[in-house]
């Protein structure tokens, strides 16, 4: 559901003006393993939104070290969960294409040969030009839509964002506060039941897919290894 391909001819010279460029970036891990990801070049973006239109908020070091004070003072149970190529799980709202070429065509084409009959050539290079319809890494607007979608997924379940750091939210769970703090695509998660956590890890896996989850008194936040004690 992310790509659709695109009949060339069927493209305005604005269209194919204005399509992204796509390409691989590996990088090497810190355990030597290496993590490939096919991005858009948003840079052609830029000038067409405001900051405004795309900025996406991410948690305050300030909101992030209140919450991590208040699982450790009133002894909640916390897990961090990661959600997988989360950017894929938001919809895009308007038109985005991307221009693939060379080897990255022929990938393609090889996953699926029903993209063949869309290949064309552009002088001597192999094109094929696809739509975007998930928000893929790079364009400028994947940001935000993966926070309105992950926020509304929140809201639906009870939780009010607080007004003072637009990545917290609270809900009343059986009595007690239950909060949620996210970067991107990492959540922390906390409540005085471990049921309750458990329960949040199987909403938001329900709606986005198995996640990466970190259990216990010991935990890694965006860079940071986090220990409770008490």
């Amino acid at each position: 559901e992310v790509l659709e391909p695109l009949d060339a001819f069927q493209l305005t010279d604005d269209q194919k003006k204005e399509a992204l460029r796509a390409f691989t970036v590996i990088k090497e891990k810190r355990d030597d393993t290496l993590r490939g990801r096919t991005v858009a070049d948003g840079s052609t973006q830029q000038g067409k939104y405001t900051k405004a239109e795309t900025g996406s908020p991410t948690v305050s070091s300030d909101a992030l070290f209140m919450t991590i004070l208040i699982d450790a003072f009133e002894r909640r149970d916390v897990a961090v969960a990661d959600v997988a190529g989360a950017y894929l799980h938001a919809y895009m709202k308007e038109f985005v294409a991307l221009r693939l070429t060379g080897w990255t065509v022929d990938l393609l084409c090889e996953v699926n040969q029903d993209y063949e009959k869309f290949v064309v050539f552009e002088g001597k290079v192999k094109v094929l030009y696809v739509r975007c319809n998930k928000a893929i890494y790079g364009c400028v607007m994947s940001g935000l839509l993966w926070y309105e979608l992950f926020t509304t997924t929140l809201e639906s379940q009870g939780f009010t964002v607080n007004p003072y750091d637009f990545c917290v939210a609270n809900a009343t769970v059986e009595g007690s506060q239950c909060t949620v703090a996210w970067y991107v695509d990492g959540a922390k998660i906390s409540h005085a039941n471990p049921t309750v956590v458990s329960g949040i890890i199987d909403l938001l896996e329900s709606k986005f897919g198995k996640m990466s989850v970190s259990r216990g008194t010991d935990h890694k936040f965006l860079g940071m290894n986090i220990k409770y004690k008490g």
